[in-house]
């Protein structure tokens, strides 16, 4: 689950790391309103406009402004508020905007003074490859931190960090050091940030913690100006109320209209850009479905897990929502019956085509592959109906089928 960056600063305020002054609202009316607090509070020349999305690339993509004044406060946000962003992390239709992030600009002092302060690039994630938390880090932070990377990669540093162990106070020193961070108030500054969000990572369960750019301030303060949090849904139980009312509220905003729909039914879908709608049961089997559907020549146009409880009706409920998205032009279905029986899923294919007749469902071709308890009768019962059905027996021959209808 990602978090909006004014949701970040909330949780490490939490944890004592100090954030810049700012307020989230949710029209241009109230962003007026905001920024007479703001500039009276910050006696700062100019304010920034953020939108709040979940996706990453926004300053150059038109999601971040600077304002001098009220006028400008009001047209920013108006321009920004119920729109949707594109940026290289969302898809070309982009993200809605439904909130924006009022907040002072740490880039000029308050005596109206232009800084240009050291900005830093540091991350906290999972590395799954390795089965360890890592901090990557580097002191070339900023809006161009991807093409360094890519440029650049002997910049970018990580540290490993032992789960049983955790952050050490020798990292630490390591991490200030290959930043040439040498102003000691700087490096006492530096080093309780480091450790405070190292507790809030363990704390929070979070996935990844990015932050960029972290400034050091004139007064030698360490300020996190950009914040972007990813949490594990499996944990959330355990978290508080905060954490938990922002999962209760996540998909009223800020994502795909399927995804609510699957979400509300209880079921695993991520709706993807391709043009191969897949129905499967169990993760790993779909995700080899997946990379076969991509090696074929096509593109998964979703991730769709049943499960192993899929009754009738959540079947039907599942593929009607393959069907709705536009974007699908032929639809696999690779079911290994167990828990789940193939007789089962046909029975809530064949419910779900006929409820959805209307909106040309019965010119998306349908392979399946149905193996396992069951799915003998499954087939019976498919043959008797007039779907675009073509059987395979294998992924091969699921390959080949899939090349064929998208060509």
């Amino acid at each position: 689950m990602d978090l909006y960056e004014f949701q970040g600063r909330k949780i490490l305020n939490d944890f004592s790391i100090v954030t810049p002054n700012g307020i989230t609202v949710s029209s241009p009316e109230e962003a007026v309103k905001a920024a007479k607090i703001l500039f009276s509070k910050t006696k700062k020349k100019s304010l920034v406009i953020k939108a709040q999305i979940h996706a990453g690339g926004r300053g150059k993509s038109g999601g971040i402004k600077i304002a001098k004044n009220l006028k400008e406060i009001y047209e920013i946000s108006k321009n920004i508020i119920g729109k949707y962003l594109v940026t290289p992390q969302t898809s070309k239709k982009g993200k809605l905007v439904n909130k924006i992030l009022i907040s002072e600009d740490v880039y000029f002092t308050s005596i109206y003074k232009k800084i240009t302060p050291n900005e830093y690039y540091l991350s906290i994630l999972l590395n799954r490859d390795i089965d360890s938390d890592i901090i990557l880090y580097s002191k070339y932070g900023g809006v161009n931190i991807e093409k360094l990377s890519n440029n650049y990669p002997e910049r970018i540093f990580f540290e490993k960090i032992n789960p049983i162990l955790g952050l050490q106070i020798f990292q630490v020193r390591k991490i200030i050091y290959n930043l040439s961070i040498t102003n000691k108030d700087t490096i006492k500054n530096f080093s309780n940030f480091l450790i405070s969000l190292y507790k809030a990572y363990i704390a929070i369960d979070a996935i990844l913690i990015e932050i960029n750019p972290l400034i050091q301030t004139l007064n030698n303060k360490i300020l996190p100006v950009d914040i972007k949090i990813t949490l594990d849904n499996n944990s959330l139980y355990r978290q508080n109320e905060y954490i938990k009312e922002i999962h209760k509220n996540y998909y009223k905003y800020d994502i795909n209209s399927l995804e609510l729909q699957a979400f509300k039914l209880g079921l695993n879908f991520l709706k993807l850009n391709g043009n191969v709608g897949c129905m499967v049961n169990g993760a790993g089997l779909a995700m080899a479905t997946m990379d076969m559907i991509q090696s074929s020549g096509g593109s998964p146009a979703n991730f769709l897990d049943i499960g192993g409880d899929a009754d009738v009706n959540k079947v039907e409920k599942a593929f009607s929502i393959i069907l709705q998205d536009k974007s699908v032009r032929t639809i696999l279905v690779n079911i290994f019956g167990g828990i789940v029986r193939c007789d089962i899923v046909a029975e809530g294919i064949i419910k779900s085509y006929y409820k959805n007749k209307q909106k040309n469902s019965f010119s998306i071709p349908l392979i399946i592959r149905l193996l396992g308890t069951n799915d003998n009768k499954a087939k019976t019962i498919l043959k008797n109906t007039y779907l675009p059905i073509f059987y395979v027996n294998t992924l091969k021959e699921a390959y080949n089928k899939i090349k064929k209808l998208i060509k």
